[in-house]
């Protein structure tokens, strides 16, 4: 089998974002909100705050020391990305909230300690990382990540908040971890193999 290189989204995917900014929406308005009423990736436009609000709320994270290192990591997370790695090398690609001096070194040591995850890129555009296989919740980065790289496996990661998005032509979509583990399995082996349960029946 292959080692791989594969390149995983943080927020959305590993960490929890929409928990802590609800916890920051509710400190400006004063309203709850649970992360079932986030359906798009646009808190602020999922939730109607208004201008006012949502400058508030943006402003908050900027300013705050601990918002990134205080996420939590979703369930089933830190076990999912145990096995990716017994696959190969494992790496993130992120992009960091505008304007938080700490964020990226908080990011850094968040993933560290929850995942052991020590490869660190904060950036915008993914396209230039080079993986066996990218995983990510936003179809536009899935996409223009696919459309660098020909070939490879590019998983768009379904969620609550990206269900008004389409699954890019050639990706995978899924939201459970058994599934992309096999989908990453399957790169392992190459596309011209059997698939690892083939082999196994055939023992």
């Amino acid at each position: 089998m292959k080692k791989l290189r594969i390149g995983l989204d943080v927020d959305g995917f590993l960490a929890n974002f929409t928990a802590g900014a609800l916890r920051v929406i509710e400190e400006v308005t004063g309203r709850r909100y649970e992360e079932v009423d986030v359906t798009e990736f646009d808190i602020a436009k999922a939730l109607r705050l208004s201008a006012q609000e949502s400058a508030a709320y943006a402003e908050v994270i900027s300013s705050r020391r601990g918002f990134c290192a205080g996420l939590v990591p979703y369930p089933k997370a830190r076990q999912g990305v145990r096995r990716l790695r017994e696959l190969g090398d494992v790496f993130c690609v992120t992009a960091p909230w505008p304007n938080n001096p700490w964020w990226k070194a908080e990011r850094d040591s968040w993933l560290a300690l929850h995942f052991g995850i020590d490869v660190v890129h904060h950036v915008d555009d993914k396209t230039a990382y080079e993986a066996d296989i990218l995983v990510d919740d936003r179809s536009k980065h899935v996409g223009a990540w696919l459309a660098a790289w020909p070939g490879r496996t590019a998983v768009f990661w379904q969620t609550l908040h990206n269900t008004s998005e389409s699954v890019p032509w050639g990706a995978h979509a899924t939201s459970s971890w058994e599934a992309l583990y096999d989908l990453a399995r399957q790169a392992a082996l190459g596309p011209h193999q059997p698939s690892l349960t083939t082999m196994e029946e055939s023992v």
